[in-house]
Formats: structure tokens, C-alpha cells, sequence
């Protein structure tokens, strides 16, 4: 598995993990279990892509305590898969952000801002095809994606196609 395959899985351990400690901490009964449920998502919410083994390991000991806890009304459900890939991503956004240089965050910057800018400047366009408004969000959504992830090539490759768009029927 990569380093973003790793990354990514621990996202979403992380997620899921910091879900499932929440509701074991507050709902169960047995007070010894409900402070190792804190202590164990306070724990997992630090893991690093490197420890991806350790997440896994200790989301399964939350899966089993809160499968304890089937019955309670208000036990998480799996989330559907788009919501799913929508957190995960919240969550890895934030473990790529704490490994950025200085540099690379700036970059980061400047490459959103463009792809700002050229998505304003085509939902001003007067007359635009709605067909050609719909290929600028799917563009400026990839390119996000893409600087989210860390994947800078794609990245730039969308804003470049963003503003090939842009200059063809904005100007």
C-alpha cells in the first residue's frame, strides 16, 4: 500500500474510530469501558499514516464495544459510501495538511485561487451553455479534489483545463 493508500485508510479509521469512541464514551454504562473509549479515540485522532495497523486494531475494539450497544437508540450506522468518501476526505486534508512545508502550502494557496478565479469568471459569463457551466464545477471539483489529496500534477493539469475553458467562452 502507498503512502497515500495508507494515509487514506487511516482517514477514514480515524473518522470512523472518532464516531464510534464518541457514542461508546456517552452511552455506555459501564464507566471503565466508556473512559478507554475516550482514551482510545483521543489516541486514534493522533495516529499517523505509519500507524495505520494500530488504527485498525483499535477501530475494531470500538466496533466491538459499540456493537455492545446495537440496541441503543441513537448507535451510528454505517455512513452511505459518498458520505463515507466526503469525510474521509475532510479527515485526510487534515493529515496531509500536518505534513506540508511552508512552500508547498503556499502553493497550495495559489493553485485554489486560481481555480477560484477561473470558475467565478465563467459563472459571470452572460449566455454561458449550461452544459459548458456544468464541465467548469466538474473541472474546479477534480482540481480541488486534486490539491485535497496532495496530487499536484492533476491539480494542475485541471486548472489548466479550467482556464482553457475559461478563455474560450468567458473573454
Amino acid at each position: 500500500m502507498g503512502r497515500m493508500g495508507r494515509g487514506w485508510r487511516v482517514a477514514e479509521l480515524r473518522q470512523r474510530g472518532g464516531v464510534l469512541a464518541a457514542f461508546v464514551a456517552a452511552c455506555c454504562e459501564d464507566e471503565k469501558r466508556a473512559r478507554a473509549a475516550r482514551r482510545l479515540g483521543a489516541r486514534l485522532a493522533g495516529f499517523a499514516p505509519a500507524d495505520r495497523t494500530a488504527a485498525e486494531e483499535a477501530v475494531a475494539t470500538l466496533e466491538r464495544w459499540a456493537d455492545d450497544l446495537a440496541d441503543h437508540p441513537y448507535c451510528p450506522v454505517e455512513p452511505r459510501p459518498d458520505e463515507a468518501d466526503r469525510q474521509t476526505r475532510d479527515h485526510y486534508k487534515d493529515i496531509q495538511h500536518e505534513r506540508l512545508t511552508v512552500a508547498a502550502r503556499d502553493w497550495r494557496k495559489g493553485a485554489r485561487l486560481s481555480l477560484d478565479v477561473y470558475l467565478s469568471q465563467l459563472s459571470r459569463a452572460r449566455g454561458l451553455d449550461p452544459r459548458v457551466l456544468e464541465d467548469a464545477y466538474y473541472l474546479y471539483g477534480r482540481g480541488t479534489m486534486a490539491l485535497d489529496l496532495g496530487d499536484r500534477a492533476t491539480a494542475v493539469r485541471e486548472a489548466g483545463r479550467l482556464r482553457k475553458l475559461r478563455d474560450a467562452y468567458a473573454w
